[in-house]
């Protein structure tokens, strides 16, 4: 919630290639200090380097200055997604199995390791992350056999309130659009795993098996359905959400249709095939849902300036943090008192209320770009080794 902006920031300052080499370190020193705890104290402190560890948030922004404009970069974002679900998949199965092998403190160990193979292979990596820049930088160096040096007349990170006054009227709907809809799924998954257990009475063997198969789908659908699906919604993120939203929201409606008591859709089915039809609508909603917010990010990336694009993610992760501390208190506390179906019925309108403001306004900050055409990008890096060349002569 606090690390993530300040790390975007510093992201935007140092490059990507330090910010991953620092989020390495700090997971190293993570696990050592957890994998040689022997109090309450220490297990705590473990968790003070997690302020630097933000792997996920460099990751993305090095995809957004490697990437060009367009549909790819939302794709190369899905693919991220994709090796994070996979690796949250076999991360808690291999735990434990080590765990039961191995004692408790050889999984962290193990995880030091890996962490620092980690910063090592970081360390390779260019150190400016900007796509056109990575292609002058290579060519000089066939061409010279040397590093270049950085370009000291790199434009000046601006004070934290100009940048954060600079990214509102940018992109302040695009983002507080987003925040809304954290804040909506967050509460429709506390409420799916409460659902399951006490009203279809799932067993907690069964319970887990249903999430980590949702993990599966969640990488199969970020891997492999996002393009596809982003193409046929329109690929430009004003029409993308502009169609997510009522699909969106009628998965919500069939939720509350299936969890009302009066229509009785399911009629006598037994609670873990009622779970399956119940699943399906959640993982339906859960497509658009994240095809919505990589198209925003997609777009959003390529308003703001490349100096501000580690702000603009790590203030994006602080808004998904505070939504996940709030929003599941309020889902169960909605569910508790007006019932699943009600739950589901209000998250439902949200989205619909989200519509025609987003329609009115969207033309006004996502104007049509021109495309380019197939050399830019060689021309850009041809033009940028041409000016380091006459540098020195200057």
């Amino acid at each position: 919630l606090v690390g993530s902006i300040a790390f975007g920031g510093f992201l935007d300052r140092y490059g990507c290639r330090k910010g991953l080499m620092v989020s390495y370190m700090a997971t190293a020193l993570h696990f050592f200090v957890l994998a040689n705890t022997s109090s309450v104290a220490l297990l705590f402190l473990s968790k003070v380097p997690g302020l630097l560890s933000h792997p996920f948030l460099s990751c993305q922004t090095a995809i957004s200055q490697l990437t060009p404009d367009g549909p790819e970069r939302g794709l190369a974002l899905g693919r991220l997604v994709t090796a994070f679900t996979l690796g949250g998949m076999i991360g808690p199965a291999a735990g434990g199995w080590l765990g039961e092998h191995g004692g408790f403190f050889l999984s962290p160990k193990i995880a030091v390791v890996g962490s620092l193979i980690s910063l090592s292979v970081s360390s390779f990596l260019p150190a400016r992350m900007e796509r056109d820049e990575v292609r002058a930088d290579a060519a000089l160096v066939m061409e010279n056999g040397a590093e270049p040096e950085l370009n000291s007349d790199e434009p000046k990170l601006l004070p934290w309130r100009e940048r954060a006054a600079l990214m509102c009227s940018l992109v302040g709907p695009m983002v507080g659009l987003k925040l809304v809809m954290f804040t909506v799924s967050g509460m429709t998954k506390s409420a799916d795993t409460v659902v399951m257990k006490s009203e279809l009475g799932l067993s907690k063997k069964q319970l887990g098996t249903l999430m980590s198969l949702q993990f599966a789908f969640m990488a199969f659908n970020s891997g492999v359905l996002l393009g596809p699906l982003t193409r046929c919604l329109g690929g430009k993120a004003s029409l993308v959400v502009a169609r997510c939203l009522p699909i969106v929201a009628l998965a919500y409606i069939g939720q509350a249709a299936l969890r009302a008591e009066s229509l009785n859709l399911l009629g006598d089915m037994s609670g873990l095939h009622q779970t399956y039809i119940f699943l399906g609508v959640t993982m339906f909603a859960m497509v658009f849902r994240f095809s919505m917010s990589t198209s925003i990010t997609a777009e959003s990336t390529q308003i703001v300036p490349k100096e501000m694009k580690g702000t603009l993610l790590g203030l994006e992760h602080c808004m998904y943090s505070a939504s996940r501390i709030v929003s599941p208190t309020l889902g169960i506390t909605l569910l508790r008192d007006v019932g699943s179906s009600a739950l589901y019925a209000m998250c439902a309108a949200i989205p619909l209320a989200l519509l025609l403001p987003w329609i009115a306004i969207a033309p006004r900050f996502l104007p049509d770009r021109p495309k380019k055409a197939p050399g830019d990008s060689e021309a850009k890096a041809a033009v940028s080794v041409q000016m380091r060349r006459q540098a020195p002569a200057a």
